[in-house]
């Protein structure tokens, strides 16, 4: 859960961020690491 309001919080400082396709892979390891977990 922390990760997802650390997520929404880089997304509010950094809007441009959220359209980038790295996005999709800051995605992707955070799921991954949920799966970890």
């Amino acid at each position: 859960i922390e990760v997802q309001i650390r997520l929404r919080d880089h997304l509010k400082r950094y809007p441009d961020f959220y359209n980038e396709e790295i996005f999709r892979e800051v995605i992707e390891e955070t799921e991954s690491t949920f799966k970890e977990i």
